[in-house]
């Protein structure tokens, strides 16, 4: 979880969405000249190769920031912590916590 909002991955699902929604539109305009063919073939979209870009991204961000749990784990045992009660607040009134946690 992530309380400072740099997280890489916010926005992920509507640029996924996005480009769903581009390949859809693409898949309709061909689809009837598709047909008209009969022969199957392979076509790799500029779409497809936006979501394995983003897929790879995906993979290449650590599931654990090594660095911030290493400063964490130094403030607390320094006791410097300080988490703000009102930024907490804030995260669950907007739902942004529960949707970063889920």
């Amino acid at each position: 979880m992530e309380i400072n909002g740099n997280n890489p991955l916010i926005g992920l699902k509507s640029n996924v969405r996005q480009l769903e929604r581009s390949e859809q539109s693409v898949q309709t305009e061909k689809s009837g000249s598709d047909r008209s063919s009969g022969a199957d073939r392979l076509e790799l979209s500029v779409q497809s190769r936006k979501v394995q870009h983003l897929d790879d991204l995906i993979r290449s961000t650590p599931d654990i920031r090594e660095a911030k749990v290493e400063k964490i784990t130094h403030d607390l045992q320094t006791g410097t912590y300080n988490v703000k009660a009102e930024k907490i607040a804030e995260k669950i009134i907007g739902g942004t916590l529960l949707n970063e946690v889920f």
